[in-house]
């Protein structure tokens, strides 16, 4: 799936990321997914919904933080976004963390 798309259609916001992995040029981000703050959620419909985002061929990964990605815990996502070929994610758990890199594909998995 295109990035792109998947920013367009997804709403991460109030999302939590529960583990950050990047090595050898792939980023995995395992998220708790708010469902309910999804288009298409129907009240009675599962709240969340645990998935795990893999991208690859990542190139220029920037970790803006404070703290290290290893201690990432539940992290809240307070944006993502995609301009120019670039993801941007802000995360908020105590203090801000950004995420940038570049890439265009990624694929979604159900845990």
């Amino acid at each position: 799936m295109k990035v792109k798309d998947m920013v367009e259609n997804i709403n991460f916001h109030d999302s939590n990321v529960i583990k950050l992995l990047y090595e050898n040029n792939i980023v995995k981000l395992k998220l708790d997914l708010c469902m309910w703050q999804q288009k298409n959620y129907k009240e009675g419909d599962s709240e969340q919904k645990e998935i795990l985002l893999v991208f690859n061929a990542v190139e220029d990964y920037i970790w803006d933080s404070l703290k290290t990605e290893k201690d990432i815990d539940y992290d809240t996502i307070l944006d993502m976004s995609y301009n120019g070929g670039i993801v941007k994610i802000i995360l908020l758990d105590g203090e801000v963390s950004i995420i940038t890199f570049k890439c265009d594909e990624v694929k979604i998995y159900l845990t």
